[in-house]
């Protein structure tokens, strides 16, 4: 017994002291559910993770597109490009001397020991992530994401910025953690402001200062979009968005009450209403944006239509609203707006187009979308989506009825319901070219034509039923009074009748024979005026 008992005591004390060590091992093997997703998607409470949580938006209402997708490519699969490259800034615009990159792929990616150089040598440049005081630096991109780095030459004013400056006969390269080349870029630019990359991603457009031009102006001078202002001036729209007024016109005849000719002004009602909107938000498709819209709506086994023959369908009903739905009015959207008063995840800004909106989402990273599936089905009834909203009526099932009254699948009220989502990118479309700056709005570059939606009227209450005209007052058996006969307006208050006009002439005329008669006899003869005259 004392054998078994020493041997119990034995196991009892390597037990406790395996304790640990099994626990620890547990623990190293064991699977975290949070262990495949990248740092600044787990459920951390590092105080490192948070700069990465601020810099994707944590939440902002403005972001609803996922700022970093859960897959990151791996270096092999990245694609990256060189993007809002400032060689030489011009200071009347705020500028300074940075460089831009892009992530031209699907996932997102993480530039962490990535290195940025001008020179030749691998100790040359800089290297994303190796400096621990600048963690706030963006260093993971998500699809479509830009992030720009500011050179040496703001290392005055900033803490955190390249090693480097740039000038032009230089030649950037960004190489990945591993030593491979992702980017090459010759700088071959030498104008004052900004170079962006082309929505093709093939060359390089020059962006200069357009504060002080009109958007008519910005538009002639990047020279991308001559369809887009010829469809402008075909149909006078180009007046609005260049600032100078309303269409108007004198029309000059000869009238009956002057003996010469007058003159009136008029004025288009539609053109009226097109321009005191300022300012406006342009959405502009490029020539070969608007290229591929007219092939396609002259059909795959047909030749393309050309620009007038596209702009003479339908009475020229189509180009008009394709125009105005491709410009927002009082509003300036760029990648950093946020709707003030709204508790939506996303933009919904009204167009030049009755009953249209432009639905955007935005993010940190310079990301803008433009979701082209996401309509407003109005409630038919006086109250509105509005109310709708204030009363919490968005999940009740007659609101999200899949298309059966409303006629769309998401139900009534949708944007102001806050169903809208930007995760289909056929829906949700990127906009490669923004913020563009001009005297009376802003402008983006679009690289193909918004689908113009279907216009869902809002409810007007039916007019109200004709009052029943009033039944013929009873007039048979009695004289009418004054206000049967529309004598006078106070018909209530009438106190006497046709009837007293009618003893009071009697009445007037015996007298006037009497006296008549009378003077008769006395052989004389006067006038007499009674009071019927």
């Amino acid at each position: 017994c004392g054998r078994r008992g020493a041997l119990l005591a034995l196991s009892v004390l390597l037990a406790l002291s395996a304790g640990p060590a099994w626990a620890e091992d547990a623990a190293a093997n064991a699977v975290d559910p949070d262990a495949s997703l990248p740092p600044w998607l787990r459920n951390t409470n590092n105080a490192a993770d948070e700069p990465a949580l601020d810099a994707i938006g944590k939440g902002d209402n403005a972001t609803v597109v996922k700022a970093v997708e859960e897959k990151i490519d791996s270096n092999k699969e990245a694609r990256v490009a060189l993007t809002n490259l400032v060689i030489y800034p011009d200071t009347r615009a705020g500028q300074r001397q940075q460089i831009g990159i892009k992530n031209m792929g699907a996932n997102a990616i993480d530039l962490a020991g990535w290195r940025l150089t001008n020179k030749e040598g691998n100790d040359t440049g800089y290297v994303f992530g190796e400096n621990p005081k600048c963690r706030h630096m963006k260093t993971v991109l998500p699809s479509k994401g830009t992030a720009e780095y500011l050179t040496a030459q703001s290392a005055k004013h900033m803490a955190c910025t390249l090693n480097f400056t740039i000038s032009r006969g230089e030649t950037l390269k960004l190489l990945d953690s591993e030593g491979m080349l992702k980017a090459n870029l010759k700088l071959d630019f030498s104008g004052t402001g900004e170079y962006k990359l082309s929505p093709e991603g093939t060359n390089y457009w020059y962006i200069p200062n357009s504060k002080d031009k009109t958007l008519m102006e910005t538009l002639d001078k990047l020279g991308h979009f001559k369809h887009f202002t010829a469809m402008l001036r075909h149909f006078q729209y180009d007046r609005a968005l260049a600032g100078l007024g309303r269409k108007r016109w004198q029309s000059c005849g000869a009238v009956a009450y002057y003996p010469y000719y007058a003159c009136t002004t008029e004025y288009d009602p539609e053109y009226d209403i097109y321009y005191r909107n300022a300012p406006f938000t342009v959405l502009a498709p490029t020539d070969a944006a608007i290229d591929k819209m007219l092939q396609e709506v002259g059909g795959s086994y047909a030749p393309k239509l050309t620009l007038e023959e596209f702009m003479a369908l339908d009475e020229g009903n189509m180009a008009k609203q394709l125009l105005q739905y491709h410009v927002i009015k009082g509003h300036e959207l760029t990648s950093t707006y946020k709707q003030p008063n709204s508790t939506l995840a996303y933009s919904h800004l009204p167009t030049n187009r009755n009953n249209s909106e432009i639905v955007s989402f935005s993010d940190t990273f310079g990301r803008l979308f433009i979701h082209e599936d996401c309509v407003e089905s109005h409630t038919q009834d006086e109250f509105g989506c509005k109310m709708q909203v204030e009363w919490d009526k968005c999940e009740e099932d007659w609101m999200n009825d899949e298309g059966l009254f409303s006629k769309r699948q998401l139900g009534y009220c949708e944007v102001q319901c806050g169903k809208c989502r930007c995760d289909d990118p056929e829906t949700c479309r990127d906009v490669p070219l923004k913020d563009i700056k001009a005297k009376n709005g802003v402008l983006h570059v679009l690289d193909h034509v918004l689908d113009v939606p279907d216009v869902f009227p809002i409810y007007e209450p039916p007019p109200p039923e004709p009052e029943p005209e009033p039944q013929p007052a009873e007039i048979l058996n009695r004289f009418p009074s004054y206000g049967d006969v529309g004598l006078t307006r106070d018909a209530e208050d009438a106190d006497r009748t046709i009837e007293d006009l009618i003893e009071l002439y009697l009445a007037s005329r015996r007298a006037r024979r009497d006296r008549e008669s009378s003077e008769s006899a006395r052989g004389s003869r006067s006038l007499v005026l009674d009071g019927l005259g």
